[in-house]
């Protein structure tokens, strides 16, 4: 007897082939694949209630929240340094911060939920699409941010931007094609033009108001947002909160910096990498406020 597939009936012959082969699957293999199916359940796109930290008690929109950066999301302790760093140097409330390359939104929200008032660039329209639904689904602190969908550079006009639609991954990887490639974006990415802008030409032209505070994670491109900054950074220096993607890049990063009259301290040691690490720069003209007490993961 044989398999009807037109009609999709299992025949006597199959149904005995399946039961064998059923009969000889190992109790680890049985294991391992409901587990496997288990895992892939919790993993499913929701809302999450943030734990602790800055977003404690924030629901927001995460592609999965059982194992890594998403989890620490969950958690609350996700980059929970770069509030303890920042509050040392400068008051939130009221300041003025712009999230460059701000993803879903985690530190849009949390730096809103200390006292900021946030400018969210994320050129990447998968990502600016959850961005969105966090900053709806949380209104107090979403009336305090906005979004603004263009990548921030060295020149004004328009650039090839590299992004997917793949956002399971710990980063989405997109990036302006001229940054300094980390490495491959996930899923099947996409090159679309985007509109950039530089900082200065922002705040002299189009009469953004000069922000306190820059957090940056740009994949690559963080030269290039600095090159485009070279006014507010020499004259007004805000604090940055840098993450540098590449050990050349550190090093071009540093010597804008130095440049530009600041002070720079590696943070997070214990998680940095041989290609990556976290930085925060300040005017070394003023020394930093004295240290406050931690946010609590």
């Amino acid at each position: 007897m044989k398999c009807d597939t037109s009609r999709g009936r299992l025949t006597h012959t199959t149904m005995q082939r399946f039961c064998r082969r059923l009969w000889n699957t190992s109790l680890a293999s049985l294991t391992k694949g409901l587990r496997r199916r288990y895992q892939d359940w919790r993993a499913r796109p929701d809302w999450h209630l943030i734990k602790s930290g800055p977003n404690a008690g924030v629901t927001l929109f995460l592609p999965r929240a059982h194992e890594g950066g998403w989890k620490e999301m969950a958690d609350g302790t996700y980059d929970l340094f770069f509030y303890n760093e920042i509050r040392k140097v400068a008051d939130l409330k009221g300041a003025i911060c712009w999230d460059i390359g701000a993803h879903f939104g985690y530190h849009s929200v949390g730096f809103a939920a200390l006292g900021a008032e946030v400018t969210a660039f994320e050129p990447n329209e998968h990502n600016a699409k959850i961005l969105r639904m966090n900053l709806e689904r949380n209104p107090d602190l979403g009336r305090r941010i906005r979004h603004m969908p263009l990548a921030l550079a060295d020149r004004d006009g328009e650039m090839s931007f590299i992004q997917t639609s793949d956002l399971k991954g710990g980063s989405s990887g997109s990036h302006l094609e001229e940054a300094m490639q980390i490495f491959e974006s996930g899923g099947n990415p996409d090159k679309v033009k985007v509109p950039v802008a530089r900082i200065d030409t922002l705040i002299d032209e189009r009469g953004e108001k000069k922000p306190d505070i820059l957090k940056i994670d740009v994949e690559g491109g963080e030269a290039l947002v600095l090159r485009g900054a070279q006014k507010l950074l020499t004259n007004h220096k805000p604090v940055l909160l840098i993450e540098v993607h590449h050990i050349r890049l550190m090093f071009e990063v540093q010597e804008l910096l130095l440049r530009y009259g600041y002070d720079i301290k590696l943070l997070d040691e214990d998680h940095g990498t041989a290609s990556r690490c976290f930085i925060m720069a300040y005017s070394s003209a003023g020394k930093p406020m004295a240290k406050t007490a931690s946010i609590s993961g």
